[in-house]
């Protein structure tokens, strides 16, 4: 007992800790790190869609143009959300993701931005993410 007495604030900062890297170890809302693994399918183009396959896919499909000016000129005729790329983490943002029961697809005028915000939905675990090409003829049939 003498032992706790005079290690008191060590051992309690030393659970703190512990406990702290086990909620974090163990949080659904972080990162996955093996990118490796949730970029596969980007190698095959299994991530791309050009617009005619849009009406293809089963569910729900929640359109997601990034950033303000992303396709103004065009209407598509699914849900469709305009969120800044850089706000994509929010948790708003994310809940309107979650929440979709279909696919979520993404569009913007730069391509890179697309693939980029589709790296970091899928690293998070989210499946059913597609980007959006205008070009049918570099997306291979699935």
């Amino acid at each position: 007992m003498k032992f706790l007495k005079q290690y008191w604030l060590v051992l309690s900062i030393f659970l703190l800790v512990v406990c702290l890297v086990l909620v974090r170890t163990f949080n659904r809302e972080d990162f996955r790190y093996d990118a490796v693994k949730w970029a596969e399918s980007s190698i095959p183009g299994s991530n791309l869609l050009t617009e005619d396959k849009i009406l293809k896919l089963e569910g729900e499909a929640l359109l997601i143009k990034l950033g303000n000016g992303a396709g103004t000129e065009k209407e598509f005729r699914v849900k469709t959300v305009t969120i800044d790329p850089g706000l994509i983490l929010e948790k708003e943002n994310l809940s309107v993701i979650r929440k979709n029961r279909g696919p979520v697809i993404l569009f913007s005028d730069d391509r890179s931005v697309s693939a980029r915000v589709w790296l970091v939905l899928s690293e998070m675990g989210m499946k059913n993410i597609y980007i959006l090409q205008e070009n049918s003829d570099k997306v291979p049939e699935n």
